[in-house]
């Protein structure tokens, strides 16, 4: 065997030599040093500075280091390392050879996620930089240090997910109260008052009804958007960039009608702070009348049900499903008497040029070969007819008893059955009985379908309720038209028939026009 000879290992930065007393086992060492503090509350924004000040006296009056700066997180969470700039660069000066060790405070300070905190720790001690956790007494550079250290981290990330859970449980409870957040700086149409509370900000109300009857008339979400850049309006965020996307989260945003929707989203778990779309997998929490509202709930449903009905498309009475657009005021809303499809708009140029409302299945054929034979109707005779319509309704309205007018709300309010309230009350009791049957291992078969059963009518109710306000609000809109032409329509509006006109049916001598109050005026054109 031959001889050996033993070549000493090159001294590693950062591992411990024998310490002189009263000094950190460190020695010729560029040292710098990282700090964090995870909010942003006034004594704690002290306790940053404290640390600052603290590392740097720390490295500045030990003459065996050499400072290699501070490295400071104000307000960002431990849990993740992707948002810590000042991390991130502490790390690359560590890989670009400046730094060779790193003091902190604690592990929870360096992160509180056992993958981040393990990874950093072995891809610093390949490149022979260690770190010292000043709480735990922790050199990375020594035998036990990575034990230890898988150890701390453990406790670490639990520590982590407990305060998770705790401002999860903390938000649930706020949801279950009804108490709503919402970050005004970026919500258009609202602010706060010096309580808090949201209120209405005028100037961008007006931008918010703007686009809510601006679809309502007929214009496409990017119609909107593009005429809301033109004109320079500003976006939530302060931009003049609209776009489709924008328009639809107002158009479909329930706090514009004073409502609001609790944890729309969830986060999936502490570690990533992911958060997705909340489809039943979390409890949601609907508080009525919560603040102002800026749209009438009745508008705001008619906007829902539009929105629905131009994605969706509509099956006619004859089978047909038709796409829907509002690009002019008769599209879906002219419908044949005869079969049942709906009118479609084109144009003739022969003998004149004229636009002309035709029944879609006798433009198209059906597949056994017929068309449907019901008339064409050109659009000046259709305006002409929804003028009469218009000033049957006025006179029929001015004509009209006070009485009978109020009579008929009265039917309306009161209609019959269980209220959302009294289903509510209902609904909690039989789920205080459903807990209480799962806890004594009963069988929960019967309370589990009566719950269905009452949220199925709870449903029916709602919705009979929206239908409700519809009809009451058009009911005010056509008080309205008719105060505000007594003396009846001369000019064809399109915009009334937007307003006020759910449908109308062509027949081969006549026209019915139904009203959104429900009345029904048959015209003889």
């Amino acid at each position: 065997m031959g001889k050996v000879r033993i070549i000493p290992a090159h001294q590693q930065k950062g591992n411990s030599v024998q310490p002189q007393k009263n000094r950190l086992p460190f020695e010729q060492l560029r040292v710098a040093a990282y700090c964090r503090v995870s909010t942003d509350y006034d004594e704690q924004a002290s306790s940053y500075e404290t640390q600052v000040a603290h590392y740097k006296e720390l490295i500045q009056k030990e003459p065996t280091w050499e400072f290699a700066g501070i490295y400071a997180d104000d307000g960002i969470s431990g849990t993740n390392t992707k948002k810590r700039e000042q991390f991130n660069q502490m790390i690359a000066a560590c890989k670009a050879g400046k730094i060779d060790l790193i003091v902190t405070k604690s592990i929870s300070r360096f992160a509180r996620n056992t993958i981040d905190c393990l990874k950093y720790i072995r891809d610093l001690k390949a490149i022979n930089v260690a770190i010292f956790f000043e709480k735990e007494n922790i050199n990375t550079m020594d035998a036990k240090g990575e034990v230890l250290i898988t150890i701390m981290a453990s406790l670490a990330q639990q520590e982590s997910e407990s305060l998770s859970q705790n401002v999860k449980m903390g938000i649930q409870y706020r949801y279950q109260q009804g108490k709503v957040f919402v970050n005004h700086n970026h919500f258009l149409g609202y602010t706060k008052d010096a309580q808090g509370n949201l209120v209405i900000e005028p100037e961008e109300a007006k931008v918010i009804k703007r686009i809510f009857y601006s679809y309502l008339n007929g214009m496409s979400m990017k119609q909107i958007a593009d005429s809301l850049k033109a004109d320079g309006i500003l976006t939530g965020g302060k931009t003049k960039n609209w776009q489709s996307s924008g328009v639809s989260k107002i158009l479909k945003n329930e706090k514009y009608m004073g409502d609001a929707l609790l944890q729309k989203t969830y986060t999936i778990d502490f570690l990533s702070k992911k958060r997705v779309k909340n489809n039943g997998i979390m409890p949601q929490y609907y508080v009525e009348n919560n603040h102002p509202a800026i749209i009438p709930k009745p508008v705001f449903m008619q906007v829902q049900q539009l929105i629905k009905q131009r994605q969706n498309g509509i099956t006619t009475k004859n089978g047909k499903h038709r796409r829907l657009n509002g690009k002019y005021c008769f599209s879906q809303r002219v419908f044949c008497g005869k079969c049942g499809d709906i009118f479609q708009r084109n144009m003739w140029y022969w003998p004149e040029k004229v636009a002309v409302w035709r029944c879609a299945s006798r433009i198209k054929r059906s597949k056994s070969g017929r068309r449907c034979m019901i008339r064409n109707v050109k659009e000046p005779l259709l305006k002409e007819a929804t003028v009469q319509a218009f000033n049957q309704l006025i006179e029929g309205h001015k004509s009209a008893d006070k009485q009978i007018k109020a009579n008929i709300m009265k039917v309306i309010k009161n209609s019959k059955g269980p209220t959302l309230d009294q289903l509510d009350k209902q609904l909690e009791e039989v789920q205080i009985q459903l807990i209480q049957a799962a806890n004594q291992h009963q069988n929960c078969d019967a309370l589990t379908q009566q719950i269905m059963d009452l949220r199925k009518q709870k449903e029916k109710v709602q919705s009979r309720e929206t239908d409700k306000q519809t009809k009451l609000h058009s009911i005010d809109e056509i008080n309205k038209l008719v105060e505000f032409h007594k003396y009846g329509l001369v000019d064809f509006d399109e915009q009334l028939v937007r307003r006020l006109v759910e449908k109308i049916t062509i027949f081969k001598r006549y026209m019915e026009f139904k009203f959104k109050d429900g009345e029904v005026i048959r015209i003889n054109k």
